[in-house]
């Protein structure tokens, strides 16, 4: 991951583009401290598995306890 000046970046936006359309990153700096990150865009939807397991636990515990697993499967078989 390359660092490049907000200066520098703003100087040479096209080439940096190109780069980044390549599958570059590039973090701006700013006085030499980070302040940005360039990254190709990605139509992926992120997906952090903690949060994911977290809304897992949410669901089951609001699931009855009492629920009956063969009783769901005999009124699956109804239809």
């Amino acid at each position: 991951m390359e660092q490049v000046s907000a200066f520098q970046a703003k100087t040479h936006l096209s080439e940096l583009l190109k780069k980044v359309q390549a599958g570059e990153v590039f973090v701006i700096t700013h006085r030499g401290k980070p302040i940005a990150k360039i990254v190709p865009f990605s139509e992926e939807i992120e997906f952090d598995p903690k949060e994911g397991l977290s809304t897992l636990k949410k669901i089951r515990s609001s699931i009855s306890s009492k629920v009956n697993i063969k009783e769901f499967i005999n009124e699956g078989r109804k239809w």
